[in-house]
């Protein structure tokens, strides 16, 4: 798998963060369980994928129609209004309000003091979103 221009975690197609705040980057989810697997129990706090660099690559079909919020937030309209899956350009303000309140929530929480950096994912129109967790 080759990594597009602004994906999410950089140098690999997943972030593992490890309970002593290190994070660790790896490209497959075989990867990932070969470090679960190296580490003592309670060590890997959790396992983030970089769904806009891997969404890309995959097929429609494997249900993770999500895009990351911050992307979102960072592409210009037509290219979101695109990716999004040809919405109007009412659709995307009101898609880019929603995420942006949810993005800044998140960074206020963290601010003061929440632990946990959860991902925020817009689904595409049209497509039916079972789990986009990995």
């Amino acid at each position: 798998m080759s990594h597009r221009a602004g994906c999410t975690f950089g140098p690999g197609h997943f972030r593992i963060v490890l309970a002593d705040g290190g994070r660790r980057f790896v490209e497959s989810e075989t990867q990932v369980e070969a470090v679960r697997r190296l580490l003592p129990p309670g060590a890997m706090v959790k396992v983030q994928r970089d769904g806009y660099c891997l969404d890309a690559l995959e097929p429609d079909e494997t249900g993770r129609g999500v895009i990351d919020g911050e992307v979102f937030l960072n592409m210009p309209q037509k290219d979101a209004q695109q990716a999004l899956g040809g919405i109007s350009a009412e659709e995307y303000q009101q898609a880019y309000r929603a995420i942006e309140d949810a993005v800044l929530a998140r960074d206020r929480a963290i601010a003061a003091g929440a632990a946990d950096r959860p991902s925020i994912v817009i689904k595409k129109k049209g497509q039916r979103v079972l789990d986009a967790l990995p």
